[in-house]
């Protein structure tokens, strides 16, 4: 095998999660009376809390405790929506992770989730943690996706292989313009978000999902 690391970005690749964010927005937006929608959330894909706070101040007037109150009470939706079944294991991340782990292939989430959501939806599912050479959360880095430090510092933590020989895994437009920055090879698996002929351009391919993933891998490497 010519491949040495993969990198799976966590919401959206690993987990069905994005539809219970956007469902626990949409239950803190109804309770706020806010306009709110799916088009309108989804650009905040694979950004991070403080980028989605900072345009939605913007966005919404100015009103700062607002958007505080729709975090905070989407926050304190998210995991009884989880604990009521609604958080998935996407599929094929299974089948993925037993192959990688048949052929010697490191594996490491690198997740602009924070680190007590990572390990929460970890326990779960009953995925294992340890089967991660490393987990890196937003709390390990300055800055979010598109910034390319989530991947640079897990690149890193799992023995910095040669780039070439490394495959982040991502579903955002931010997620791939970070593994982009990052200079690391990029497989899109859409979720929420479909590819434009831009992300066409920038990623390696563009799957259906991770079975087709490690059939990509399986004939490339």
């Amino acid at each position: 095998m010519n491949l040495d690391l993969v990198i799976f970005d966590m919401d959206g690749v690993i987990f069905d999660s994005e539809k219970v964010y956007y469902e626990a927005n949409q239950i803190a937006a109804d309770k706020l009376g806010m306009d709110y929608s799916l088009a309108y959330y989804k650009q905040f894909i694979g950004a991070g809390t403080d980028a989605m706070r900072a345009q939605m101040i913007e966005d919404y007037g100015g009103d700062a405790q607002l958007i505080d109150d729709f975090l905070r009470i989407s926050e304190e939706n998210v995991h009884p929506l989880v604990e009521a079944g609604e958080l998935k294991l996407k599929p094929g991340f299974v089948e993925l992770s037993q192959y990688l782990q048949a052929n010697d292939i490191a594996y490491t989430l690198a997740s602009s989730n924070y680190k007590s959501e990572i390990e929460f939806f970890l326990e779960y599912t009953d995925v294992d943690p340890a089967a991660f050479k490393t987990i890196i959360s937003a709390d390990d880095v300055a800055e979010a996706k598109p910034a390319p430090d989530i991947f640079n510092k897990a690149w890193k933590k799992s023995g910095a292989p040669a780039r070439e020989k490394t495959i982040v895994i991502e579903d955002s437009f931010n997620g791939i313009k970070a593994a982009n920055n990052a200079e690391i090879p990029v497989i899109m698996v859409p979720d929420i978000i479909q590819p434009t002929e831009e992300q066409r351009k920038t990623t390696v391919a563009i799957l259906d999902d991770l079975i087709s993933v490690r059939e990509y891998l399986k004939n490339n490497y």
